[in-house]
């Protein structure tokens, strides 16, 4: 059975780019997990939430295969873990992460509970994960092959081109984070931040839906 590949189906969505590209996302199930990590990355809060979503993410992914249950079922890659920072007016002192890991359109809370209940997270971790619906909206992207800071080049283009196009941040004080090639500290990261869509003119041909 073939598995839909995020990496191949949605490259623009999840674009490996320098160059600045926009996404509107509608709203989608998402595993959360919520936390502050002082040393972001690094920080033993943020590795042991990420593990944990990451590990139920995959074994939803498994589906009858480990014995959960899901209607209409197709075989997939579980898609990429990211995380909003927020706490700040730089990347530097964004301190508090909120985790995301979108899920197929097949998928429901039902097998997420079912698969957090298989995992046997210490009680400390499970209370802590969440199967939410959010919608990540209209955000503008840059790929940064290095780890983020305060003088990364991605921040520096997505900042020219929101000048150019005289468009807004929707916040001053956070971030998204796509972690496409992992989520250790030294990874690369698509780097996405907020726009207001009230503001500025953007191309309709330049913007990926989902």
């Amino acid at each position: 059975m073939s598995e839909f590949d995020w990496e191949e189906v949605e490259q623009d969505e999840y674009s490996r780019s320098a160059r600045p590209s926009f996404v509107k996302l509608t709203t989608r199930s998402y595993i959360t997990a919520m936390g502050v990590a002082p040393d972001r990355l690094a920080d033993a809060t943020f590795i042991d939430l990420a593990a944990a979503v990451t590990a139920v993410a995959k074994q939803i992914s498994e589906g009858p295969n480990v014995g959960i249950k899901i209607p209409n079922f197709k075989a997939y890659w579980p898609y990429p873990l990211q995380a909003v920072w927020s706490g700040g007016d730089k990347i530097s002192n964004r301190r508090v992460f909120r985790i995301w890991l979108k899920q197929p359109l097949f998928i429901q809370k039902e097998q997420f509970t079912e698969a957090v209940a298989q995992l046997d997270f210490d009680p400390a971790i499970a209370t802590q994960l969440h199967f939410e619906q959010l919608a990540e909206g209209f955000e503008i992207q840059s790929f940064s092959d290095t780890p983020l800071d305060d003088s990364i080049a991605a921040l520096t283009r997505i900042q020219t081109t929101i000048a150019d196009h005289q468009l807004v941040p929707k916040f001053n004080d956070r971030h998204r984070e796509v972690y496409v090639a992992g989520y250790a500290p030294d990874s690369p990261v698509l780097l996405r931040v907020a726009l207001d869509e009230n503001f500025g003119q953007v191309d309709e041909a330049q913007v990926v839906y989902n």
